[in-house]
């Protein structure tokens, strides 16, 4: 009985619509009050900066850019708007990505689900919280990670790799989608995928009149002080400040941190080169998306690269019994993501001093950091025991890497 209620409530697509489309409604409705869609005013005032003063927005005094200098040519059209249309296109912009985004996540292959298995919705990931808070924020999430999804869904070489490329004006989100085409053997489009990088930069540089060398110098000043230790920029979801946080030597602390990305790194193209192509195809990229969550820099909105990840689990659903254990744990993914757990705890019990953290505090300050990482060894794991010939699947011809 109760397996029956949860199932019906994760599988019923006029609910998930419904908490979806509100979701949504209200991440475009926050953006559009004054001084919300405070990313996408910043980086259309850098591109004005750019291409119409033909000033450099790397030495700003106020607030200098952080976006790579290619993405900020890409993204250029934002300085031809009038400032006062910039917010309102860009949430309509973006939350048509959004839309878009849950359909090519739920049509990366041309697989058809049997009639026993969890069948997700597009409203299933409009309900995410991080949905609501990239919309809020203006943010440029979505449009990378759709670009980055429909690169995983186009069949030829130099189409996925201009779309790679575009995935890469947010490198933190690009950087899954260029490493699955690594471990899928697409090479071919991780090189077209650095044409618009190049050219972008070419053309950034050509406008100010600087050398490209001098350009890229600049940038790398602006992400070394973002990365450096001990003042480094500081994410929601990746394990550095946890290590951190446990570790007070921060030399001791970088070492360890990256011991465990080169070590889950090498878990993951182990466990990848042990799939056959079935296998590759439902967790080499949900397995790509979550090393990145753990390893670099990645605020809280970053959590919709979880959208493939959910998709992965839905289909292996189908090859386990609707035990009320096994759904109420993607009941309570699903609630987290919808739901910020940190922020409702903070509001519930107030936020104490760091000195003042105890255990349960310290668990729930980095509670989406830990949940990245089981995510990670769950999915591991599961690619390690799932086979094919439990769960038909129909790889389309696209599947193919197109190398």
């Amino acid at each position: 009985m109760l397996e029956r209620v949860i199932w019906r409530g994760l599988t019923s697509r006029p609910l998930w619509l419904v908490l979806g489309l509100a979701n949504m409604t209200a991440g475009v409705v926050i953006a559009l009050r004054p001084n919300q869609s405070f990313d996408v005013e910043k980086v259309a005032q850098w591109c004005r900066e750019w291409l119409i003063l033909g000033v450099n927005p790397y030495s700003g005094v106020d607030i200098h850019a952080n976006y790579p200098p290619y993405a900020l040519v890409l993204l250029s059209p934002l300085a031809l708007l009038p400032a006062h249309l910039v917010n309102a296109a860009w949430a309509i912009i973006s939350a048509v990505m959004a839309v878009v985004a849950g359909w090519l996540g739920l049509n990366l292959t041309d697989e058809r689900p049997i009639e026993r298995s969890f069948q997700l919705s597009i409203g299933f990931f409009l309900a995410w919280e991080s949905v609501r808070i990239g919309l809020g924020l203006g943010q440029f999430t979505l449009v990378a990670f759709v670009c980055g999804l429909a690169a995983v869904r186009y069949p030829g070489k130099i189409g996925r790799g201009m779309l790679l490329g575009i995935a890469m004006i947010k490198p933190q989100v690009g950087a899954a989608f260029v490493l699955w085409a690594i471990l899928e053997g697409a090479l071919s489009s991780v090189l077209w995928a650095v044409a618009p990088i190049v050219i972008g930069t070419l053309l950034f540089a050509a406008r100010l009149g600087q050398s490209p060398l001098a350009v890229l110098g600049l940038y790398g000043d602006i992400l070394r002080n973002e990365l450096a230790a001990p003042g480094f920029r500081e994410g929601a979801l990746e394990l550095r400040p946890l290590i951190h946080g446990l570790i007070a030597q921060p030399t001791v602390a970088d070492a360890i941190h990256l011991g465990i990305v080169g070590a889950s790194l090498l878990l993951l193209v182990v466990a990848s080169r042990r799939m056959n192509r079935a296998g590759r195809a439902l967790f080499v990229l949900p397995l790509t998306c979550l090393w990145t969550l753990m390893s670099v820099y990645h605020p809280a909105y970053d959590f919709v690269l979880l959208w493939p990840v959910a998709v992965a689990i839905s289909v292996c659903v189908a090859d386990v019994s609707r035990k009320a254990v096994v759904l109420g744990a993607i009941a309570a993914v699903q609630l987290v993501l919808v739901v910020d757990v940190p922020g409702l705890w903070w509001k519930l019990n107030g936020r104490p001093a760091p000195h003042a953290y105890g255990l349960l505090t310290t668990a729930v300050m980095h509670f989406d950091r830990l949940l990245v990482v089981a995510l990670f060894a769950a999915l591991v794991t599961l690619s390690f025991r799932w086979h094919p010939a439990d769960h038909p699947v129909t790889l389309p011809g696209h599947a193919i890497p197109a190398s």
